[in-house]
């Protein structure tokens, strides 16, 4: 279920990395960086760069640095620990996903969300274009592209409605709107993951695939047109299903509610949400929706433990 652990010491640890970008005051956020970064290394540029990674994250230049103490401290903490670690994530068998972290249903948590989203989305595209406004790239990552500009409106246009204390929001509406944003990030995580992979099936064929020009402004498309209502600040998901064997389970004291995503390949994604509204998101995918539903209720009676709304510590890799 969960990302495989690094061995102990050979990877930075995320307040490691935290407390580096606040030192050297970085205007990325971290979980926005590690899309950017993400970006650059599934670009279908011929070569990219961890150092172009870390001037766009500055603003387009590298910071100064004090010493060249300090200079290797950057080297090893985001070059040869996020980077690498994020590279990883080009084998399909090793998915990479969004920060998640517990989301209370309240106006400012969901606002928090939404625009940590939005701005994760963005720094995929960033890293994807690096200094180009367009490229050619495979019609797979074309049409995921295409889906991921609309989710980020859709992050966008909820965030700009969460932040209107003039829109009117009942608890349930809330409520839903958080479960929404949660099979949002789901179909995010999925567009993501098939950018990166088709990508590098093009590098591998010397872009002979690359047939879509998409352009860096189609991100930005469509980011002011909100409809002022928090319930329908998540319409037109697209591309993901819930089975009806999704339901809220109690084992050994713990209740959790299961989810169960169909995707465009005839997959199912496994998620599990504890009482605490985190996130808990299997990398496989499954044949059927009855074996994701054996696997949580299997992993429920064995690890009970890790749905008790405890954050892990494991990196945001």
């Amino acid at each position: 279920m969960s990302s495989p652990k690094s061995p102990p010491g050979q990877n930075p640890s995320d307040k490691d990395l935290q407390a580096l970008l606040q030192r050297l005051r970085c205007p990325t956020p971290l979980h926005a960086l590690r899309t950017l970064v993400l970006g650059h290394i599934s670009s279908p540029q011929p070569s990219v760069s961890p150092l172009a990674a870390l001037a766009q994250a500055w603003g387009g230049e590298l910071p100064e640095f004090a010493s060249a103490d300090e200079a290797e401290e950057v080297m090893q903490v985001l070059v040869r620990g996020l980077w690498n670690r994020l590279s990883e994530h080009q084998s399909s068998r090793n998915p990479f996903r969004l920060t998640r972290y517990e989301v209370a249903p309240s106006r400012q948590a969901l606002l928090d969300l939404a625009r940590v989203r939005a701005q994760e989305l963005k720094g995929f595209v960033d890293g994807l274009f690096g200094t180009e406004d367009e490229m050619l790239l495979p019609q797979k990552a074309d049409v995921s592209m295409g889906a991921l500009s609309e989710l980020h409106a859709m992050f966008d246009g909820a965030a700009g409605v969460l932040a209107d204390d003039t829109t009117p929001a009942s608890e349930p509406e809330l409520k839903a709107l958080l479960r929404n944003l949660q099979h949002m990030t789901i179909a995010a995580d999925e567009y993501i993951n098939k950018v990166v992979q088709s990508c590098k099936r093009a590098r591998g064929q010397h872009q002979a695939s690359m047939a879509m020009v998409m352009s860096r402004k189609t991100m930005t498309d469509g980011d002011d047109d909100d409809d002022g209502d928090v319930a329908h600040a998540d319409d037109s998901v697209p591309d993901i299903i819930e089975s009806p064997l999704s339901q809220q389970v109690t084992r050994h004291g713990v209740t959790v509610r299961i989810e169960i995503y169909g995707d465009s390949h005839d997959r199912w994604i496994l998620e599990v949400v504890d009482a605490e509204n985190a996130s808990h998101v299997w990398e496989e995918h499954f044949e059927t929706d009855q074996q994701a539903l054996d696997e949580a209720l299997r992993a429920l009676d064995e690890e009970p433990l890790e749905f008790f709304g405890r954050i892990t510590q494991q990196p945001l890799n």
